[in-house]
């Protein structure tokens, strides 16, 4: 398990991560939601040691860290692809330089290319889509137990990003435990079995389907050939729904509607 336990930072006397508490388990995704300078990378950065919290504790596998590097793999937001390599070279490098033998990192880099569909060409020349799998591949190497994704589909195409949303899916089934960032929250709704809403503090956790049902005093009905949405109390369905001429869908308030309740509802 990863776990941070009442952790604060702060940059030049402003706080960013005001006593942040969260968890991540093996073979979950967790997802970290937030307006821009909410403080989603500044505790990324905290959880893969590049900074140090100012109060608070961090475990990872009950190792703070600085210690746990062996069982950690991260693709951190700015990050890009190392021009000038293939593809090949790139994720061999980074299996070398995470401990493996020739051999190893030779036969892990072959089997993330094959795993990942990733062609063996310049990274130069991929698309933001494989070069962001390379990113991820490279990160897969020593086989790490949890893997930290900063914004991973930021600047992707729609298929490029549901080839990262199948990427995730798979490493999520074969039990590695993922932190995913994202400004996306379809993508967080179709990924996330936990999701933490952050803008310095944690402002609502839970699971997606408690999430939404703690916002369920309305259900949504929503015309299906125009999109256009109506907010309808429970009491008051039957009745709306008699009138409708038209094909009609109904459901529980989606993620975009309790992102927008929370984080309106926050004092800046």
């Amino acid at each position: 398990m990863i776990s941070g336990t009442h952790i604060w930072k702060s940059f030049k006397g402003k706080v960013v991560n005001e006593d942040v508490t969260f968890s991540v388990n093996k073979g979950e995704v967790v997802s970290f939601l937030g307006p821009n300078g909410g403080g989603k990378t500044t505790l990324m950065r905290q959880i893969y040691g590049e900074l140090k919290s100012d109060k608070g504790e961090i475990e990872i596998d009950e190792m703070d860290p600085y210690n746990a590097l062996d069982v950690l793999g991260v693709v951190p937001q700015d990050v890009d692809v190392m021009d000038g390599l293939t593809s090949f070279e790139h994720i061999y490098i980074m299996g070398m330089l995470k401990g493996l033998s020739r051999r190893e990192a030779k036969e892990m880099t072959e089997e993330l290319m094959e795993r990942f569909s990733i062609e063996n060409k310049k990274v130069d020349a991929l698309s933001g889509g494989n070069k962001r799998k390379v990113l991820i591949a490279s990160a897969l190497t020593s086989s790490p137990k949890y893997l930290i994704l900063d914004e991973p589909t930021t600047g992707l195409d729609p298929q490029s990003r549901r080839e990262v949303w199948n990427i995730i899916s798979d490493l999520k089934r074969a039990g590695t435990g993922i932190i995913l960032t994202t400004h996306y929250l379809e993508e967080a709704e179709k990924l996330s079995d936990r999701i933490y809403f952050l803008n310095r503090k944690i402002l609502l956790f839970g699971k997606t389907g408690e999430l939404r049902k703690k916002f369920a005093n309305y259900y949504q009905v929503i015309n299906v050939e125009t999109g256009e949405k109506y907010n309808v109390r429970e009491e008051e369905l039957l009745s709306f729904i008699r009138n409708l001429n038209y094909k009609y869908e109904i459901r529980l308030p989606d993620l975009d509607e309790i992102y927008d309740k929370v984080i309106s509802n926050e004092p800046n």
